[in-house]
């Protein structure tokens, strides 16, 4: 890719894109070729963080989106950004698909017709994750790739090959112009992509000259050369690039150079929602958790009379505490507020209506304002909401806890909404178990003494797969040095969360696959204990040498998934 100011992360990416470019021109060894492997997973997992980035960019948008609602501002503006977003979305995961999809197919015909593919969308069909490069048999064939995307010159690659080159270029076309076609304060702003790169300042001339800098490293971070200069008997020639990528690369190399073009295409993504993010003005109201909120201007009611109860979705900053002034009954005037932070204890010895009235302070682009509030309560009865004790979102196939309070009766029913698959009662809470979809809902309705219902509303929840647990080999975790003593003495690998993930999720080993450096070939094993060849391979292990080793885990649901774990030797 072309230059520009990078992160470190992207600095990171672009060394091991260098280091890979650079194992293909060597006569590699098979300790070689599974080292592949090795940079494909790393690159793999840096383009999942750049993603979960780039999801909680995409999520500022109904941030900002919340603010501008609440100054009863414009939405056109945060509509239109947040549509492209969606776009942009759309068309990455096409991009990830279309690379996923060439990866299985070249590595189908080296596998006897096997497919590759591990994961798709349920939603779009788009292949998501294909399965681990280390159960691959032919490693080191150099032909498939060189005859599916070189043929026999090498200066005239086959369309299949540049047809990978081609599709970058059609992904940096289209988000270009999404970035750069639109409107705003009066001026239009268009774009149309060059025919070459020659002519890229030419084209920018009619963009909003605040995006010209950013719009231009983008497309030269995304322009792939035609050409690359090779040494040949100690001199320099030009080689069509896929000749350079492909010609005679072992296949775990052309599929981890292919990962390497998915995670710039991940890594590119983020950086295109992230500028159209900056295009949309908004209060700054800092919002880092958003949860269902049902609330009525009263706690109560007498029998036969109606409730208005307001379900909707509140938005906060959990990591600042607020200021508070307020006053009760006769002290609702400004000249008798006390001040507090962060929440008012209300009075509740005395029965009767209480009228509270104050204000908050709010932090708007680094100024305090205070914004008006009231509330009305009545003591003695709660007040309505759906809550989860442990966590935000509803976990797919996870026993998630959920617990309702109904504001003017004694008990309460959830009832299962759309994307619910069971919703069961235990104690004091439900267990819910969501489906496939991203959103959820559950229903609460207030029961009264005489077993008569009353529906106080439906509460809207996100859906997520559970994250993947760490693999540790005994005691010694992911990443971690040890002696080789003390790895001969751990022979039971163990999936599980950190303390720092507060969820109560059981994993099992089914499967593992060890390699460690140096050796000639993996050990392998069902259930999570080593045996007796893992064993010989970590007696056999010196100073320095690393233990990869590959897992597959049950998830409480069932599920069989991968996650690898790498043990180096002290």
């Amino acid at each position: 890719m072309a230059g520009g100011k990078e992160t470190p992360r992207q600095k990171m990416i672009g060394m091991m894109y260098l280091v890979l470019t650079a194992l293909l021109a060597l006569n590699v060894s098979k300790e070689i070729v599974r080292a592949f492997v090795t940079i494909n997973d790393k690159l793999d997992s840096s383009g999942e963080i750049i993603s979960e980035g780039t999801g909680s960019t995409y999520d500022e948008f109904t941030k900002k989106e919340l603010a501008i609602k609440t100054k009863g501002g414009d939405l056109e503006t945060v509509q239109f950004w947040k549509d492209k977003s969606e776009k942009l979305s759309d068309r990455t995961n096409q991009s990830i698909h279309f690379i996923l999809s060439e990866n299985n197919e070249m590595i189908k015909k080296a596998e006897g017709g096997k497919s590759w593919i591990k994961e798709k969308d349920e939603e779009t069909g788009l292949i998501t994750e294909l399965e681990s490069f280390m159960k691959i048999s032919a490693m080191d064939n150099y032909d498939i790739p060189t005859n599916r995307y070189i043929g026999g010159n090498p200066q005239k690659p086959k369309e299949k090959g540049m047809s990978i080159r081609d599709s970058i270029h059609a992904y940096r076309d289209y988000v270009m112009n999404l970035m750069a076609n639109y409107e705003a304060n009066g001026e239009k702003y268009t774009f149309e992509n060059p025919e070459s790169v020659d002519q890229l300042d030419e084209a920018l001339k009619t963009c909003n000259k605040e995006d010209t800098a950013f719009l231009k490293q983008f497309y030269l971070q995304l322009t792939i050369p035609e050409k690359l200069k090779v040494k040949d008997a100690g001199q320099e020639k030009p080689m069509p690039w896929p000749s350079v990528m492909f010609d005679h690369a072992p296949i775990v190399a052309a599929a981890a150079m292919l990962t390497s073009l998915k995670v710039d295409v991940i890594n590119a993504e983020s950086a295109a929602a992230d500028f159209m993010l900056s295009k949309v003005e908004a209060p700054s109201f800092n919002f880092n958790k958003i949860e269902p909120l049902a609330f009525a201007r009263t706690g109560y009611i007498n029998a036969g009379d109606s409730l208005d109860l307001k379900v909707m979705i509140a938005a906060y900053d959990s990591n600042e505490v607020s200021k508070i002034r307020y006053g009760i009954n006769e002290d609702t005037i400004p000249e008798n507020w006390k001040e507090t932070e962060g929440k008012i204890n209300l009075p509740g010895k005395i029965a009767g209506d209480y009228i509270v009235k104050g204000q908050i302070g709010v932090r708007e682009k680094g100024k305090m304002t205070w914004k008006d509030w009231d509330f009305n309560y009545t003591v003695g009865e709660p007040s309505g909401t759906v809550s989860l004790p442990e966590m935000n979102v509803l976990y797919r196939g996870y026993d998630n806890k959920v617990k309702g309070a109904a504001s003017g009766f004694p008990d309460y029913r959830l009832s299962p909404g759309k994307n619910i698959s069971s919703l069961s009662q235990a104690g004091e809470f439900y267990t819910a178990k969501p489906g496939s979809a991203r959103e959820a809902s559950i229903s609460i309705s207030g029961v009264a003494a005489d077993g008569s219902d009353a529906s106080l509303g439906t509460f809207e929840f996100r859906v997520q797969d559970l994250p993947k647990p760490s693999v540790s080999l005994g005691r010694i975790s992911d990443g971690e040095s040890a002696t080789s003593g003390q790895l001969r003495a751990s022979r039971r690998l163990f999936a599980g969360y950190p303390p720092s993930i507060p969820l109560k999720a059981n994993f099992s080993v089914v499967s593992w696959e060890m390699t460690v450096s140096g050796a000639p070939r993996p050990a392998e094993g069902r259930g999570a204990n080593l045996n007796a060849a893992a064993q010989r391979m970590i007696s056999g292990a010196g100073s320095g040498d690393m233990i990869t080793i590959v897992t597959e885990y049950r998830e409480p649901s069932g599920r069989v998934k991968r996650q690898n774990a790498v043990f180096k030797v002290k």
